[in-house]
């Protein structure tokens, strides 16, 4: 609002000015002395606006409020939550023992090869009596088979029979060849010939009974009969009153 009076005040001080320089001047000789006269009046107004702009001014600046700081207050410090301990964990459950696992069963070695074919194995050349022979209850008869080593490994004296299935119609179920057979110190090499001779006896009930048997190495391996000495053989009887 002060500096809009000021403004005001000016603008009326130079349109006075303005006014009485354009009615003053006149063509006489005197004119230059009025034109003097003029410019010192025109002086001392501007010396006293600038006076009065200036004592306007520092009223203004004197009147306006002092800036003061607003201090900013320190936050409030809050108290962290404390931390809720986590329950103590129970002694886990420990796993039950396992027993021990049982040592497997060794699987047999597999017989030699030659050529690819096994190494044990036996040709039967013929057996008596037939099989299908009837004998009463108890009665006890003589089952030979005749067999040629068509293997390239020889058969020794530490081979056995042995029943694999079936009815057990003899004294045992495992025979030293030795005991039953031709067999010699010297063995049934290649081409060799083995006859077997197993004493039978029929079963007091009667049916119809078979026993199925193989061959066994000194190495614990059993073969039979055919080209890959995998084949069984048996004996086989029929029990009648």
């Amino acid at each position: 609002m002060k500096i809009k009076q000021i403004l005001i005040t000016l603008a009326l001080l130079f349109a006075t000015l303005a006014l009485a320089a354009c009615g003053g001047t006149t063509p006489d000789d005197g004119a230059a002395n009025d034109q003097a006269l003029q410019e010192d009046q025109i002086n001392q107004i501007n010396t006293q606006v600038a006076e009065t702009l200036r004592a306007e001014m520092q009223m203004t600046i004197e009147a306006q409020p002092t800036a003061t700081s607003t201090s900013i207050a320190s936050p409030t410090p809050q108290t962290l939550a404390t931390n809720t301990p986590l329950p103590s964990l129970e002694s886990p459950t420990p796993f039950p023992t396992l027993p021990a696992l049982s040592s497997p069963t060794p699987i047999p070695t597999k017989p030699p090869t030659t050529g690819g074919r096994p190494c044990y194995r036996a040709e039967l050349l013929w057996e008596q009596p037939k099989d299908g022979y009837v004998l009463k209850p108890g009665e006890d008869i003589i089952k030979q088979w005749n067999f040629a080593n068509s293997g390239e490994c020889t058969w020794t004296e530490n081979f056995n029979l042995i029943l694999v299935d079936g009815a057990n119609m003899a004294e045992n179920a495992s025979y030293n060849l030795v005991d039953i057979s031709n067999m010699t110190a010297d063995g049934i090499p290649n081409g060799g010939k083995l006859e077997i001779e197993l004493r039978i006896i029929a079963p007091e009930s009667p049916g119809k009974y078979r026993g199925v048997y193989l061959l066994r190495s000194d190495n614990n391996e059993t073969f039979g009969i055919g080209a890959l000495g995998d084949e069984i053989f048996w004996v086989e009887i029929i029990v009648r009153e």
